[in-house]
């Protein structure tokens, strides 16, 4: 993921909850270690070398809170009309990257909203107007729920900075948890389409060698037993390799799954024996997976071109969703389609179906012979270089606390297409592992506000 280029002014309203550096001693910065490693399920802090979590938090004007919710919510419908329009449509999935094989089972999966979704922004410094402008979606396996749930509330009650502080991101647990019920066919409302039995089970199938993704889908499954639970349903949680079809259908680790969320990158399973067990399974319906393919389709960054190219087809984008396209949706190209007049040094290449910046490219940084190559390259996208301010915030290093200028992304939770909460992270020019994550709060009550979900801080009681 692309983060902001170099900016000179720090976007009026939005600032760091630490400044200053002696704030965070050594002590507290212990505690909320050691209440991380606890509640959130964080058994390592350390990402190569250096700690991920900073004991601050990113505070929004509520008026941008209640903006970006309402783009989160107009976005999930424009990815999700302009992904139904396509799904189907075998070559241009095709020409989206999609292997041939998962183009065809794109084309047969039915296309429902993405279960969770995070929509990556940026902030445009002053000079440029200031807009939020979307860089991206995470709708194949968004991370940060474990962070947006409990971090969040950990720093909120550590730090008395955050008195009377709104925490946007407080009722994201129960959102998450009811749309998972609500996909599942249970709850009251759903019972007559319950799709997983009593004394069924939901799998949740990672890779456990990695051990950030195991415990972040641990602490998923703990999030969403008891109420599963309510309704004789089990969670299993286990590793990739322990994923059969067999004569009772689809298992893991030898228990009889009838939904499964998939915490595994599309790249690392297509054509594995994990792949056709989720495939085989889902096509004789065995099996619901809650996270199938259209994710994917909605998180390449080619249907952001797409969608650039259609952005004011009126057909297929209500009203609303133009003026959100035309405002807050850099210019997003097929480096196929670039218009030659635009500098490289005022865009940057993406590969389609890029991870935390993994195949970024800055054109201001390329070479000449660099910049031909990347437009040779048909996977790969072109996109408005958008411009943001450094903001000041005290983060942890190996080293202590220090102040530093970074810049955030504001990753905005769509949880079936309606906002829940953020996961911001403060790094450099691309957002990656090596950055840090801050919690989100806001200086106020706004309406993204659904009831009393949203909570202030503790101290506001």
């Amino acid at each position: 993921m692309t983060a902001p280029a170099l900016g000179t002014t720090q976007a009026a309203g939005v600032r760091a909850l630490v400044t200053a550096p002696s704030r965070i001693s050594p002590a507290l910065y212990r505690r909320f270690w050691r209440r991380a490693q606890l509640d959130a399920m964080v058994p390592d802090l350390m990402v190569r070398g250096e700690p991920y979590l900073a004991l601050n938090a990113l505070v929004l004007p509520r008026q941008d809170v209640a903006l970006l919710a309402r783009l989160t919510a107009t976005f999930s419908r424009v990815f999700y009309a302009a992904g139904q329009r396509i799904a189907a449509d075998v070559p241009t999935t095709m020409a989206l990257g999609f292997p041939w094989a998962a183009a065809e089972l794109l084309a047969r999966e039915s296309p429902r909203l993405p279960l969770l979704g995070r929509f990556d922004f940026v902030q445009e410094d002053q000079a440029q107007g200031g807009r939020w402008r979307l860089l991206e979606l995470n709708a194949d396996t968004p991370s940060g729920v474990r962070e947006g749930i409990a971090c969040d509330r950990i720093v909120a009650e550590l730090l008395t900075e955050a008195r009377c502080l709104v925490r946007p991101s407080a009722g994201l647990g129960d959102h998450l948890t009811r749309a998972v019920l609500g996909a599942l066919g249970l709850g009251e409302a759903h019972l007559s389409a319950r799709l997983v039995p009593a004394g069924g089970a939901l799998g949740i199938v990672t890779t456990a060698s990695e051990l950030e993704d195991l415990s972040q889908m641990a602490y998923t499954a703990d999030l969403l037993r008891p109420a599963l639970a309510v309704h004789d349903v089990r969670v299993v949680l286990a590793d990739a390799g322990n994923l059969r079809f067999t004569r009772r259908g689809l298992t893991l680790r030898g228990q009889p799954v009838q939904a499964l969320y998939r915490y595994l990158a599309f790249e690392t399973v297509f054509g594995t024996p994990t792949f056709s067990a989720m495939q085989e399974a889902a096509s004789r319906g065995r099996a619901t997976i809650l996270n199938g393919l259209f994710g994917l389709l909605l998180q390449n960054k080619g249907l952001m071109a797409w969608i650039w190219a259609r952005r004011d087809d009126a057909g297929l984008f209500d009203a609303e969703a133009r003026v959100a396209i035309h405002a807050h949706l850099p210019g997003t190209w097929l480096v196929d389609d670039l218009p030659p007049a635009l500098p490289r040094e005022h865009l940057v290449v993406k590969q389609v179906f890029g991870r935390e910046g993994a195949e970024v490219f800055f054109g201001e940084d390329c070479a000449p012979d660099l910049w031909t190559t990347l437009l040779g390259r048909h996977t790969y996208v072109a996109q408005e270089l958008v411009r943001v301010a450094a903001v000041p915030a005290v983060v942890q290093t190996s080293l202590g606390p220090v102040s530093r200028e970074g810049y955030p992304t504001v990753g905005c939770f769509a949880v079936q297409g309606a906002f829940a909460g953020f996961y911001t992270r403060f790094g450099d020019k691309i957002t990656t592992a090596r950055s840090k994550w801050l919690a989100t709060y806001s200086d106020g009550a706004g309406q993204w506000q659904a009831g009393p979900e949203t909570s202030r801080g503790l101290a506001c009681q």
